[in-house]
């Protein structure tokens, strides 16, 4: 039984949290909101910072995939820049035509709480969601991975 045990506990390690928790967290435009609010129905949920690449790439990606395949989900996106860095991240954001609109949340997280609670080392570490549920999780990006998600995206919208 003691094995089983810590066998669990690695997994919880290596795989972090199975649910989007009902935590405060700060938009980039400073308004405090439940994160779990913002993963209501279907969503895709992102760690990132503005220096990492293939976090950057991925971002685009989706959003491509969004536009053609007209999914009406949220997009989620948890910065972990530190809390200096938020006139980077602002200036980032702005500059990016494909992070406008309704379904897209900024996320700030300065103390690297949720990084922490989701186990995100290395990003970017992607979910899909069902309310509030991780029912996909994948590390890391290269290009073409935008197609594994689209065939996810598939499978739950088409259930």
């Amino acid at each position: 039984m003691r094995k089983y045990g810590f066998l669990l506990l690695v997994i919880s390690v290596l795989f972090g949290q199975s649910t989007i928790p009902n935590t405060k967290v700060r938009l980039l435009n400073n308004e405090t909101v439940n994160l779990n609010e913002l993963t209501d129905g279907v969503s895709i949920v992102s760690f990132w910072a503005t220096w990492c690449i293939p976090c950057v790439k991925e971002i685009y990606a989706i959003e491509k995939l969004i536009q053609e395949n007209g999914y009406d989900i949220s997009v989620v996106l948890i910065n972990t820049d530190d809390a200096g860095k938020i006139p980077k991240v602002k200036s980032f954001v702005n500059s990016k035509r494909y992070l406008k609109g309704d379904n897209y949340h900024i996320v700030m997280d300065y103390d690297r709480k949720l990084y922490t609670r989701f186990n995100a080392k290395p990003i970017p570490l992607t979910f899909i969601t069902i309310d509030d549920k991780i029912v996909y999780r994948k590390r890391g990006f290269v290009n073409g991975d935008e197609q594994i998600f689209k065939k996810e995206l598939d499978k739950i919208l088409n259930e």
